[in-house]
This record gives C-alpha cells, sequence and structure tokens, in this order.
C-alpha cells in the first residue's frame, strides 16, 4: 500500500513540473510586451505615411463632410482671378473672347479732299477675330473729333461669327468750313464693353480724316484736291481693270492691270496705282511705277503684275492722278488663291 502511494505521489510530483512550463507570464511582462509590438506598428505606419502624398487642398468634399476620393486641381489661369482667354491691355485692363482686326478702308481714305456741304459715306471693314458672334446687338460709337451730322451709335448690319467680315458704313455731312476734320468711333458689343484688339493688346477704334475744300477745287466722287502740280492738265476722269479680277490656280498669278487717265484741256498729270489689302493683313504689293506725262485728253497705261502668296490674297487697286487737282478713280477689287 505504501508503494502504490509512492509511486501514485511521484506521479503527481512529474504532472506538476510539466504543467508549470505553460503557466501565463504575470500582468507586468504581458503588458511591456504589448507596449513593444504597438511601437513597432506605428514605427511601420509612420514609414508607410512617409511614401503617401501629403492630401492636396484640392480635394473635394461629399455633402458629409468627407472627401469623396476625387481630387481636382486648379486652373492656374484662376489663380489670380484673370479668365485664362484674357490679353493685357495698354491700359491694364483685360480683353477676352470679343475680339477684332481692321481690315480696310473700302471708302473716303484717310485725308480725302472733299467738296464743302456734300454727303458722304465712310465705310470699314473689320473681322470678327475672336470666339463670340457678334448680334446686331453690337454697335460703333461715336468717341471724339467731329459726329458730322452722325448718329451717335449705328448698329451691326447683320450677325457676324468668328473668322467672318463685315462693312460698317457711317453717313456723315462734309461742314461749309474748309479745313481737315476727323471723326473717331469704337467697337462695342451687347453688354456695352468695348471690343479689343488681341495682337495689339489695346482696344479697337476706328476713325476717320478728311479735308473740306470749297467748292470746285476737288474732283469728282469726292476724292479731288485744291492742289496740283505747275502746269497740270483738269482731271476728270480714271479708270482701272485687273484681268483676272478673281485667280484660282497654279502661282504667280499673273496679272493685267488696264488703267486710264481723262482730262478736260492740255497738260501735265503725274498719275500711279493705289493697292489696298484687304487680307491677310500685312500683305505689300510691289510699288507700281509713277508717270509724269503730257495730257491732251487721255492717257492709258497697261500693266503686268506677277503675284505669289501662300495664303490667298484680297485687295482693291485705284487710280490716283494729279495735274492741276487731285483726282482718286473708285477703287476695283480682285483676289489671287494659289493652289
Amino acid at each position: 500500500m505504501k508503494r502504490i502511494y509512492l509511486v501514485v505521489l511521484v506521479l503527481l510530483i512529474g504532472l506538476g513540473l510539466l504543467s508549470g512550463c505553460n503557466y501565463p507570464a504575470s500582468e507586468e511582462e504581458g503588458l511591456q510586451e504589448t507596449a513593444i509590438a504597438q511601437t513597432v506598428d506605428a514605427s511601420i505606419a509612420e514609414e508607410d505615411d512617409d511614401d503617401q502624398p501629403a492630401p492636396t487642398a484640392t480635394e473635394t468634399e461629399n455633402s458629409s463632410g468627407g472627401s469623396n476620393g476625387e481630387a481636382t486641381q486648379q486652373p492656374t489661369a484662376t489663380t489670380s482671378g484673370q479668365s485664362p482667354t484674357a490679353t493685357p491691355t495698354t491700359d491694364g485692363s483685360q480683353i477676352g473672347d470679343d475680339q477684332a482686326a481692321f481690315i480696310a478702308d473700302v471708302t473716303i481714305p484717310d485725308y480725302s479732299e472733299i467738296e464743302t456741304g456734300e454727303d458722304i459715306t465712310k465705310t470699314w471693314r473689320i473681322r470678327n477675330s475672336g470666339t463670340t458672334i457678334w448680334t446686331t446687338g453690337y454697335l460703333i460709337e461715336f468717341e471724339k473729333g467731329e459726329k458730322l451730322g452722325a448718329p451717335t451709335q449705328i448698329p451691326l448690319p447683320k450677325e457676324v461669327k468668328p473668322g467672318e467680315l463685315v462693312d460698317i458704313s457711317v453717313e456723315f455731312i462734309v461742314p461749309n468750313t474748309t479745313g481737315e476734320y476727323s471723326s473717331y468711333w469704337i467697337l462695342k458689343n451687347d453688354k456695352n464693353e468695348r471690343v479689343g484688339v488681341a495682337e495689339e493688346g489695346k482696344y479697337l477704334t476706328l476713325f476717320m480724316v478728311i479735308k473740306a475744300v470749297k467748292d470746285g477745287d476737288g474732283g469728282d466722287g469726292g476724292s479731288g484736291s485744291s492742289g496740283g502740280i505747275s502746269g497740270g492738265a483738269k482731271v476728270t476722269d480714271a479708270t482701272v481693270t485687273v484681268t483676272p479680277k478673281n485667280f484660282t490656280g497654279s502661282c504667280p498669278a499673273d496679272l493685267s492691270i488696264k488703267y486710264t487717265v481723262t482730262t478736260s484741256n492740255a497738260g501735265k498729270v503725274q498719275f500711279n496705282l493705289v493697292f489696298g489689302v484687304i487680307s491677310p493683313s500685312g500683305y505689300k504689293f510691289d510699288p507700281p511705277p509713277q508717270y509724269l506725262v503730257d495730257f491732251n485728253g487721255g492717257y492709258t497705261v497697261y500693266y503686268d503684275y506677277s503675284l505669289f502668296s501662300s495664303d490667298p490674297v484680297t485687295a482693291t487697286v485705284r487710280v490716283r492722278a494729279v495735274g492741276s487737282n487731285e483726282f482718286l478713280s473708285d477703287p476695283v477689287q480682285f483676289s489671287v488663291k494659289c493652289n
């Protein structure tokens, strides 16, 4: 019996020793291990955050106040409060999508000498060089100089889409007093804002300058002059033709220009051709020859001109003749398009 008790005691002692190896650590030791693990996790999290870009101020927010995960980039042109299409002007303001380009004086070249009291029509040609459509709510408005009997505002005669041309005309009355007169006009949109000229960084201004002369001193068609040359004949007419008038084909385009000057008496006349460019802006013609001829009724000149341009050219030509008076013929329009 004692032997059985001894065996049981030995077994109990062995079991106790084996189970002692699995006793849990003390509470203090468990807390220390937990703190170490949290420190390691925090370090890893900080390293991961360093690899991620900082959130931008342009993240949009949803209705609950949190980020919806979409980031929008602010347009750089709007950070200064300026429109991306705005162009600085000389006065520090901005020119937007409304832009215009002056093309030509269709009638009444500057410094034309016109008889006092005459009714004249001044026509300017401009292009819509912006991105907006000009409605008939757009207009030209008198700015300064002399109104010469014209109204203060004149609306555009039609709708003008971007890239299109429009002719704007004003009816004037030449004063009864001789002298030089000028009239300045500006283009405005339907919001009463001035329309700009982007390439020049300023606003479009249309103007006319004329010289009023006494009755009998000028030539026909509002193009006469009281000035002349010594021994000059009285110029009564001048005409010009261009053949072909509208050329399309391989360039250079060979143009034949015929012009005639007519006088009422014998005498000297100095005359030449005057070209006016409608488009493209900046195109220049070679200077045509100038003649000084003793007249006795009339004189005709044939002038051949070879024209080459990578862009289509639209232009006018007229005759300027000076005898005892100055005479400027009506303009003839022609075009050249090279294939």
